[in-house]
């Protein structure tokens, strides 16, 4: 998921362009992409705010930008498609996709780990239920889903819940293993339940896949904002290149491309 802003479209900006000597033409294409992408950038992280059931600071974070160089001159903007390697967990694209192109989202970490032990059935995924805690941003706290997972003896060799330590999901088990269970109602299992002594709540609904409108005009975002700047940029960097305030260092962020 991936959109470009090249400079196009604006021929008398371009023709001023061509206009500078030397390397000053490339150079200035690039500081107004550059530029011009970046504003897209913050312009998709205040979308995503507005558009997305209370987005994480990891979601939102997730935003990178390519810049253009004077002998490449297109700049880039993409959500991070990268995984975590010390969690093993979904890269943000993953999730952040089915938000710009509707559609079902990919298995979260738990639900990997709970269809493994065979606890939660293929086709279903896990929700939220009455008894769950849930942080700020509307999903059930780390903590709890810890204790979930490592009651079931599903936690077990998991990298990013045991942090590399082989006896934590044991002691965090002590309490817990008889504390959670699969709910059924007949023989269809539809959560895990949590009891505490004499009281007892459903804190993870097992659901069908869910399914999601397109919310994030991903796209839209970066094309209107190419549209409404690029060519003021143009113009400004045209101004710094004959006042010799061009910058001179391109240099690209160094994180991984886009996948195409």
């Amino acid at each position: 998921m991936k959109a470009s802003v090249k400079a196009s479209g604006f021929a008398e900006s371009l023709a001023a362009v061509q206009a500078l000597t030397g390397d000053l033409p490339g150079r200035a294409l690039a500081d107004a992409l550059n530029h011009t992408v970046n504003q897209a950038g913050q312009a998709i992280t205040v979308e995503m705010t507005n558009v997305l059931d209370r987005p994480t600071p990891f979601t939102l974070n997730a935003v990178r930008v390519l810049n253009a160089k004077p002998n490449s001159l297109e700049a880039a903007i993409w959500v991070k498609d990268e995984k975590d390697n010390s969690s093993k967990a979904s890269a943000p694209e993953d999730w952040v996709a089915p938000q710009v192109f509707g559609g079902s989202r990919s298995d979260k970490k738990s639900e990997t780990l709970l269809r493994a032990k065979g606890i939660l059935p293929v086709g279903k995924f896990i929700a939220p239920a009455a008894g769950a805690r849930l942080d700020a941003y509307g999903n059930i706290s780390r903590g709890q889903m810890v204790q979930i997972l490592s009651g079931l003896s599903a936690i077990e060799g998991a990298a990013g819940f045991t942090a590399n330590a082989s006896d934590k999901w044991r002691s965090l088990r002590k309490g817990h293993a008889q504390a959670f269970f699969v709910l059924r109602r007949g023989k269809t299992p539809i959560g895990i339940a949590e009891r505490r002594g004499k009281s007892m709540a459903m804190v993870l609904a097992f659901v069908s896949q869910p399914q999601y409108r397109r919310r994030l005009d991903f796209h839209g975002v970066v094309e209107r904002v190419a549209d409404a700047n690029l060519e003021a940029n143009i113009d400004k960097a045209i101004t710094d290149a004959l006042t010799g305030n061009l910058p001179t260092n391109f240099k690209r962020r160094p994180q991984s491309q886009p996948r195409r």
